[in-house]
């Protein structure tokens, strides 16, 4: 090793076991941690009032993301994704946004397609002729597609062991008439 990096070794080495290079330290990872806890209260005046002030800190070394997926507030609805593809012969074929589907791999990915499919009309048009192409062979005619949002409430487990009704909703989300052209 070179002389210099032994030296630089040893004035770290002797800050870190000083009694300033352990304040100094301990301080900023009380900073860190308060800034993590700060930046992940529930909404409320105070995570308000905390935010801009702790944002200098919190934005360029990264302490500013959100843990609430980690948080015991489980996800309350399931959303299906159902295309339906109208053939020229009249036959309708069916698409569903579940897993062992054609086209669907890495899992977790398909969730991200669709939470954006769902939350942004300009990319549901892409979407249904994505799957007009994943169920058809190019000689065939489809003449008509549409996408509705299947969306099922989930229950607590012990509301579901006492056989609550899962409250559901369906919404139409996209249709096109298909011309010619795919």
């Amino acid at each position: 090793m070179a002389d210099g990096d032994d030296n630089e070794r040893g004035v770290q080495q002797r800050f870190e076991e000083s009694r300033l290079g352990k304040r100094v330290i301990s301080g900023l990872l009380a900073i860190a941690l308060l800034v993590c806890v700060a930046w992940n209260l529930p909404e409320s005046p105070i995570k308000r009032a905390l935010q801009p002030v702790l944002a200098p800190v919190a934005v360029p070394t990264g302490l500013d993301q959100g843990w609430a997926m980690y948080a015991p507030d489980p996800t309350r609805r399931a959303d299906t994704i159902e295309v339906q593809v109208k053939m020229a012969d009249g036959e309708i074929r069916t698409w569903t946004s579940q897993p062992g589907q054609p086209g669907i791999g890495w899992w977790d990915r398909w969730l991200g397609v669709r939470y954006w499919v769902v939350l942004d009309a300009n990319l549901r048009p892409q979407f249904a002729h994505w799957v007009v192409r994943q169920v058809t062979e190019p000689n065939e005619r489809p003449v008509a597609v549409q996408m509705t949002l299947h969306t099922e409430t989930l229950q607590p487990p012990a509301d579901q062991e006492r056989g609550s009704r899962r409250p559901t909703a369906t919404k139409l989300i996209y249709q096109e008439q298909l011309g010619e052209a795919r």
